[in-house]
Parts: structure tokens; C-alpha cells; sequence
């Protein structure tokens, strides 16, 4: 066997092998194209957003949907959770709480050998709609220290109903609330503004009257010669 033999049967095995080599880099290149790792990749999506500031602003009371779900018949349904502490009916008695036939309008604290807490002896002022929607709301927020267990009302409509049937229970009922609309003291001065714009341009449009008028007035005017 010659030595020539011999050199190209290694360089034919040599180029075997770089062509091995060759096609499985190229296999890798097209089976596994340059990614970026999933965490720097989701980095590169994510958008920088700052949270919006929402100034949330309290609707004064009664609100149109406090008014709109005021429902004696629902009302009574809602009572039932306070019929183990009250009752709601001409001549009843004290329970665990104080009797509330005439509840509303009537002093904090008034039925006579009632044994209220500190918090609502100090209280002090009248039972008004608005009080008993915020009592009612959460008793322990609304009085210091309060004896009544019960943990509120959350849904606006319920408390509503419930002083819709307590406002019915009394000997003259009350008039029912109605809501007080009030001008804005912003509106105010809008419309003061637009007055003023008003009597603004309506001066500018009798200016320029008057100057279209002259000029017609000095056009007309012939000019005489001579004189007498």
C-alpha cells in the first residue's frame, strides 16, 4: 500500500469529519435560534405603567340610589335581623335594645329606663335620616363603644328600606327626605363669568355699530364749496 494510498484515505476521512461537524453546527443554528432567556425576555415586553391617582369623591347624602331604594315592604324583611334586640310596634317593649316606634326624630338616648352605653348617653343630637344610615351602617364606627353587636348594613339600598318601615312606624310619620340640590359655588361663578362675556360682547357688537354708522353718515356728506 502506497503512501499516497494512505493520505487520501485520511483526507477523506478528515473531510468526513469536518462535514459532520459542519452540518450538525448548521442543524443548530436553524433548530435552535438565539433566544433570550425567558426572564430577560419577559423584561423586554414588560411596559412600564405608573398608576393612574383616582381622587375618589363622596356623594352627599341621600344619595339618588339611597332614595331610590327606599321600600317599606323591604324594609319589614330587613327588620327581621333586628327583631331579636327591637321591636317596631305601637306600645312595644324594651328588648335588648330600646323600642323604636317614633325612632325617627327622636333624641339619642331617650327611652326612659333604657340602659344605654356611655358612648351613645354622650352622643347626643336627634335620630335624622342621615344618622340612621350612618349608624346603621356600621354601630360601632358611628358610636364610641356602642352595646349593639350588630355588625351594619353594607348595601345602601337595604339601610334605605329599613328607614323607609321605621319612618312608617310611628304615630305621625314624617315626611319623607327629598334630596336638597345646591348650586355649586364653581357654578356660581361660571355663570357670573358668562354674564359678564354676555355684557361683554354684546359693548364690542354696539361699538362696531356705531363705527359702520358713522362711516355711512361721512360717506354720504358731500362736501359744499365756497361758502355764504
Amino acid at each position: 500500500m502506497s503512501g499516497l494510498f494512505v493520505n487520501k484515505v485520511l483526507g477523506a476521512l478528515l473531510a468526513s469529519g469536518l462535514g459532520i461537524i459542519m452540518i450538525n453546527k448548521f442543524s443548530n443554528v436553524v433548530m435552535h435560534p438565539d433566544v433570550p432567556e425567558p426572564e430577560k425576555f419577559a423584561y423586554s415586553l414588560a411596559v412600564e405603567t405608573e398608576a393612574a391617582h383616582v381622587e375618589v369623591v363622596e356623594i352627599a347624602f341621600p344619595s339618588p340610589s339611597w332614595l331610590d331604594g327606599r321600600d317599606a315592604v323591604k324594609g319589614a324583611k330587613v327588620f327581621k335581623k333586628c327583631k331579636s334586640c327591637h321591636t317596631a310596634v305601637a306600645g312595644g317593649k324594651d328588648g335588648t335594645g330600646p323600642a323604636l316606634w317614633n325612632i325617627l326624630g327622636r333624641p339619642m338616648a331617650a327611652t326612659e329606663g333604657f340602659s344605654y352605653s356611655a358612648g351613645m348617653s354622650a352622643k347626643g343630637g336627634s335620630w335624622g335620616y342621615e344618622e340612621l344610615d350612618a349608624f346603621l351602617t356600621k354601630p360601632k364606627d358611628y358610636i364610641t363603644k356602642t352595646k349593639m353587636s350588630f355588625n351594619g348594613l353594607k348595601k345602601e339600598a337595604d339601610r334605605a328600606a329599613l328607614i323607609e318601615f321605621l319612618r312608617l312606624a310611628a304615630d305621625a310619620p314624617q315626611e319623607q327626605l327629598v334630596a336638597v340640590v345646591e348650586i355649586p359655588e364653581i357654578a356660581e361663578g361660571m355663570a357670573q363669568d358668562g354674564a359678564d362675556t354676555v355684557v361683554e360682547m354684546a359693548g364690542d357688537v354696539v361699538e362696531e355699530i356705531v363705527e359702520e354708522v358713522t362711516e355711512e353718515v361721512n360717506e354720504e356728506v358731500v362736501p359744499v364749496e365756497g361758502g355764504h
